[in-house]
């Protein structure tokens, strides 16, 4: 199986090259972000079921796809930085930001920091409110990303991500795609998400509408999380592992759909 998005395009900011596909037209505008060591093509099926009635933008992030991977600190912060920079260099106005793993915590990073900006944020299945246990096994990873087996080492983190009866071709295309991220990209964002982004903050700050897509997965503390933000609404998935959105966009796409319809009016 390979997913594509054709149509790239590229902005320089500070002499990094941003990568990105814009298709559709209609409002409101759509902001799709890749989850890590992923790419835009992650999330053609919901661009291509979009683009029919919104515009949309598909990007890759700073260190991913064809964006630059220059050797620096990788922030959460950064990330919604340039997310929010690229909104405003093409003129998207209050687009609902969706973003799968990482891609969600950079788009509730801007919602929570720039809620001028967006109109709406949608998580899937992304980490939220880790305990003590996931930060352990993170700093192992972080290790092992900087020895001299980092590839091996990702691929290894990312088979756990998989449920058994997901697609064998979708899961070997995963993992070949995954391993094309540099491991100082990696790294450095596995590392800044434990010791600079707060995750809490930003859910007690995000005032605009705001969507979590749950796949089953121990990867968040959502009872916590409505303590922290009472309006946060939650859907999930059934019978897909971390990568709900290519194993089953139908029910993804449905409940973004739905989100669009009644959740940004609440």
């Amino acid at each position: 199986m390979r997913c594509t998005l054709s149509g790239v395009s590229r902005l320089i900011r500070h002499g990094t090259a941003l990568a990105y596909v814009d298709a559709g037209a209609g409002d409101p505008a759509l902001v799709f972000v890749h989850g890590i060591a992923c790419n835009r093509a992650f999330m053609a099926p919901q661009v291509r079921r979009f683009e029919v009635r919104h515009r949309v933008l598909a990007v890759d992030l700073r260190g991913h796809g064809d964006s630059d991977a220059p050797r620096q600190r990788y922030t959460i912060g950064g990330l919604a930085d340039d997310l929010g920079w690229l909104c405003n260099q093409l003129d998207i106005s209050r687009p609902v930001v969706i973003g799968h793993s990482l891609g969600g915590l950079v788009a509730l990073e801007l919602a929570a920091t720039r809620p001028e900006l967006v109109s709406g944020a949608a998580l899937i299945d992304s980490v939220l409110l880790s305990g003590v246990a996931r930060q352990d096994t993170v700093n192992e990873l972080i290790a092992g990303l900087r020895g001299a087996d980092g590839h091996r080492v990702l691929s290894a983190y990312f088979e756990q991500f998989f449920a058994p009866h997901d697609d064998r071709m979708l899961r070997d295309w995963i993992l070949e795609q995954a391993v094309r991220t540099p491991s100082h990209v990696t790294s450095s964002i596995w590392e800044e998400s434990l010791q600079t982004w707060d995750d809490a903050r930003a859910l007690r700050c995000c005032r605009v509408p705001l969507l979590y897509l749950d796949a089953g997965t121990p990867n968040a503390d959502l009872v916590r999380a409505v303590r922290l933000n009472p309006s946060l609404m939650i859907g999930r998935t059934v019978g897909t592992g971390h990568f709900s959105h290519l194993v089953s966009p139908q029910q993804v796409n449905a409940m973004i759909e739905r989100f669009l319809e009644v959740g940004l009016s609440t």
